[in-house]
């Protein structure tokens, strides 16, 4: 059964027209669409279809080459992408502790997500040591810490375990129930739309 539409909750943000190329290929071309509190929107597609530009272009790590962004007022998001964008040589707990420091998280606060993403073992090890799942586990800690209003997940799935897996539904619709808004970029077209409250195929650089 669809979950029902979240249309009706307060807009995040809006984008209209948004095209981003490299060289003279358009990796987006002419995407529109709006994020409202407590979605889930899957965005799926195959590799090369143009999703991850999508989701840097949002976290606005990239910049489009045309079009706009419009964010509510006082709206933040946070990306979880292939690349940790972290301090590689730091251990986990230091990292967590400089992103806690900018969100004005506690101590406690901090082993709680090293405890729910079964990291605490592993918190003075850098990042640079860590296997692929192990890495995911702290970009999810991270994210958890940082709290955002919108929540950015390029195939979060990667390299978690079976155990992991189930923590990181239960992590997304927990965000959802709290008001976040979150785009899941997976590969699994069947999880994700399991999930969603809708979704859609980027194909060419272009919503489907």
């Amino acid at each position: 059964m669809k979950k029902p539409h979240a249309a009706t909750k307060e807009r995040l943000v809006s984008y209209q027209n948004l095209g981003r190329r490299y060289g003279s290929h358009w990796a987006l071309d002419g995407v529109d669409g709006e994020l409202c509190a407590g979605e889930i929107v899957a965005l799926l597609g195959e590799n090369g279809s143009g999703k991850s530009t999508l989701l840097l272009t949002l976290a606005q790590i990239l910049k489009p080459h045309r079009g706009n962004i419009s964010f509510a007022a006082g709206v933040e998001s946070h990306l979880i992408a292939h690349h940790p964008m972290a301090y590689m040589q730091l251990s986990i707990e230091r990292n967590l502790v400089l992103i806690s420091k900018l969100h004005k998280k506690t101590q406690q606060e901090i082993a709680a997500a090293l405890e729910y993403w079964n990291i605490a073992a592993l918190a003075t090890k850098p990042l640079d040591t860590l296997s692929r799942g192990q890495m995911q586990r702290f970009l999810l800690a991270r994210a958890a810490l940082a709290r955002p209003q919108i929540l950015l997940l390029d195939e979060p799935f990667t390299g978690l375990d079976t155990r992991s897996e189930q923590l990181l539904v239960d992590f997304i619709r927990h965000e959802s129930a709290r008001g976040a808004a979150i785009i899941l970029s997976e590969h699994d077209a069947s999880r994700a739309r399991r999930l969603a409250h809708r979704s859609y195929v980027l194909d060419k650089g272009k919503l489907r």
